[in-house]
């Protein structure tokens, strides 16, 4: 799993709740546990879960500046068969229309890796791997049906209907009451975390969501679960530090909770990631030694977040797109608002083409 200082960087890059998802569904347990609790389309019970493994982690570069990769998990079919399924773990805070083409684009991507592997030899008899797409979904509106790629496509009749399908399980969060969230405690931590942001209400249920971990406190994940819920609740909400500690130290030593959400706060404020309301908060009210080390670090604290939002968007746009015009990256640097640059964030991964892209970009 990754470290909870990597995690923290992360952020320049990730959406938290993103982020927030794979850090927990990286645990093998805990995916597991996942699809075992909460899949509605029968197809779970095929697969062999004991045998589930995570192929393509999240990892971060030695400068701790980039996401790579998917959360990408292999397991194999109950009956035996030599059959690979992978799984492709996608989260998702907002809906999106035509959300399965993206699906298929990750699963050809795959394809195109395991075609140039020669041990796999699919040029000479062999078959791809049977794909499954996972979407962790946790928006204000449920999202009451994914279009799959044979319903954008004009089939004609006496046609195959399920021209490029692909199995998707669908977990939407909206559509589950809390009271019945099941599986690992972790897990339900999780659920519940994201349930709580949605509703505006993390503040307020975070008492709950850390009394998950009571019956596992001794496992020594916990330790980094709880960090990640911690920074989690700071970084999107403006709860108060002292409220975080008080509900940490009721699993974790107080003594040990206080330096973790210190250095969290040390951390995002150097990194620009306090918004002004947070900072207010802050100023004046953090220990001397942390004041020691902040002193300094206010001039280019609006800097630092405007060249790290833009380095976002430009980072995920050439990940989807591979290489982007001059042009574009021209006009991504030259925005200086914060709001306007979350917006292109948004934009650079829900839109098809980079051609809707730029349309966006004239047109703001």
């Amino acid at each position: 799993m990754t470290e909870f200082p990597k995690l923290l960087e992360q952020f320049k890059l990730a959406h938290p709740h993103d982020l927030l998802a794979r850090y927990f569904l990286i645990d093998r347990e805990l995916m597991a546990s996942l699809l075992e609790h909460y899949d509605n389309t029968g197809f779970v019970p095929c697969l062999d879960l004991n045998a589930l493994e995570c192929e393509s982690p999240v990892t971060i570069d030695d400068h701790l500046q980039e996401v790579i990769g998917d959360l990408r998990f292999s397991v194999k079919f109950l009956n035996g068969e030599f059959s690979k399924v992978f799984l492709f773990f996608e989260h998702q805070s907002k809906k999106v229309k035509l959300y399965s083409l993206h699906c298929l684009r990750k699963i050809l991507e795959f394809y195109e890796e395991w075609l140039a592997d020669p041990e796999n030899a699919v040029t000479e008899g062999g078959k791809f791997p049977y794909p499954v797409v996972v979407i962790l979904y946790h928006g204000n509106i449920s999202w009451d049906e994914l279009l799959q790629i044979k319903d954008l496509i004009a089939v004609p009749q006496g046609v195959d209907g399920k021209v490029l399908w692909f199995q998707v399980i669908m977990i939407d969060l909206s559509k589950i009451q809390r009271q019945t969230l099941q599986g690992h405690p972790a897990l339900m931590a999780l659920l519940d975390t994201l349930q709580s942001y949605s509703e505006g209400k993390l503040p307020e249920n975070l008492e709950r969501i850390v009394g998950y971990f009571e019956e596992i406190k001794t496992d020594p994940r916990t330790k980094n679960w709880l960090n990640s819920i911690a920074l989690y609740t700071i970084a999107t909400t403006e709860i108060n530090k002292d409220v975080v500690v008080s509900n940490v130290s009721k699993i974790l030593n107080r003594k040990e909770t206080e330096n973790m959400v210190t250095s969290t706060l040390e951390k995002m404020y150097i990194n620009g990631k306090l918004d002004g309301k947070l900072e207010g908060k802050l100023e004046g009210k953090l220990e001397g030694k942390l004041e020691g080390k902040l002193e300094g670090k206010l001039e280019g604290k609006l800097e630092g977040k405007l060249e790290g939002k833009i380095q976002g968007v430009l980072r995920l746009l050439n990940n989807r797109f591979h290489k982007i015009p001059e042009s574009v990256s021209h006009t991504v640097n030259s925005y200086t608002d914060l709001t306007v640059l979350d917006s292109l964030f948004d934009r650079a991964y829900e839109c098809e083409t980079l051609a809707e892209f730029e349309e966006y970009l004239v047109s703001h």
